[in-house]
């Protein structure tokens, strides 16, 4: 008989033991906090899923939850005036502070 997810958040002992509970409802878990912190955090986890009407680990949808990264877009390249370190050749953007700067040159 499997047992519900809130029966095996309440018998974890360990931190180690709610790691597993934790990945299966998406919930970060934060080790510098105490054991029973993390329990009430998880069991507020399961009682919203409960509500839910799911009560085991494996009712659980594996993509439930989860949100996918969006990949990162690249950044348009930088069209306005430039200006380049006269001794180390790195650009900047144009500032009026930087423009001021002796060791500046506009490119």
């Amino acid at each position: 008989m499997t047992k519900t997810l809130i029966e095996q958040i309440e018998e974890a002992v360990t931190k180690e033991d709610f790691d597993p509970i934790a990945t299966q409802l998406n919930v970060e878990i934060n080790k510098r906090q105490g054991v029973e912190t993390i329990r009430a955090e998880l069991l507020e986890a399961a009682e919203t899923l409960a509500e839910k009407g799911v009560t085991t680990s494996g009712e659980l949808d594996p993509g439930e939850g989860q949100t996918e990264a969006p990949e990162a877009e690249e950044k348009p390249e930088y069209r306005g005036r430039m200006l380049q370190h006269i001794k180390n050749k790195r650009t900047f953007p144009w500032t009026a502070a930087l423009a001021k700067s002796r060791h500046m040159k506009e490119v």
